[in-house]
């Protein structure tokens, strides 16, 4: 019964989480005008994302001019 009863809960959870079609992890990336690059993945929501992409790209260029490209809910 006990077994049962948590088969039931998991595959109601699983199916009402699929079924919300929200995105899970944000991904982003950002580039400069030089050609330096950064990314990002995993994060909870597109803002975090952004940040993390922009703060990867500073990185990586003496110009600091890196701009976001483009963000993904899937990513």
């Amino acid at each position: 019964m006990m077994r049962k009863m948590i088969y039931v809960s998991l595959t109601l959870g699983l199916t009402l989480g699929a079924a919300t079609g929200q995105a899970l992890a944000w991904g982003c990336t950002a580039v400069d005008s030089q050609g330096a690059y950064g990314y990002s993945y995993n994060w909870p929501d597109e803002q975090d994302a952004e940040l993390a992409a922009l703060k990867q790209c500073d990185k990586y260029t003496k110009t600091k001019d890196c701009q976001t490209e483009s963000c993904d809910p899937n990513g």
